[in-house]
């Protein structure tokens, strides 16, 4: 009974590290219909992908700033990939967390990488077929009033095989 036990929490502790979150869902869907209204096709969500964003999400975090290169064995996202030659990009970005619900959030980040020229660029990729978006916790700020908010760290990667 014990080894049973112990079997269903290790595979629900699984599924979970490598399942999205419903903001990270969100913001992927507001993604996808961004293109959809700019004649590029939707983007299939890739759980490869999905792990190197979070790794690079988690490496954000612990650094304390936004990148978009490691101080590590896979410095740059397609080296975190591992697919060999792709075509592709990576948007990462941060919004502040208040009472924001999911909408607010998503809306936000999508926004914010509509509203610059090459994170916009990387969203209407046309090469680009599939992708991932992982999202995490940052560091306490404090703000003017004395507020004090985090950072939702996120990363998107978006790509497509070489022809």
């Amino acid at each position: 009974m014990k080894r049973k036990l112990i079997t269903i929490l290790l595979t629900i502790l699984m599924l979970n590290v490598y399942s999205q979150t419903p903001l990270e869902s969100k913001v992927f869907q507001k993604i996808n219909d961004y293109r959809v209204e700019n004649g590029v096709n939707r983007l299939k969500w890739d759980d490869a992908t999905y792990k190197s964003t979070q790794i690079h999400t988690e490496y954000m975090i612990k650094d304390g700033k936004l990148s978009h290169t490691e101080n590590s064995e896979t410095p740059n996202w397609w080296d975190r990939l591992n697919k060999g030659y792709v075509l592709g990009g990576e948007n990462c970005g941060y919004v502040p967390i208040y009472d924001s619900s999911l909408e607010e959030l998503s809306h936000e980040m999508v926004e914010s990488w509509i509203s610059s020229a090459p994170h916009n660029k990387a969203l209407l990729n046309k090469n680009a077929t599939v992708g991932a978006v992982s999202s995490g916790i940052g560091m306490d700020l404090e703000n003017w009033n004395g507020t004090t908010y985090n950072l939702r760290y996120f990363t998107l990667v978006v790509w497509g095989e070489a022809n």
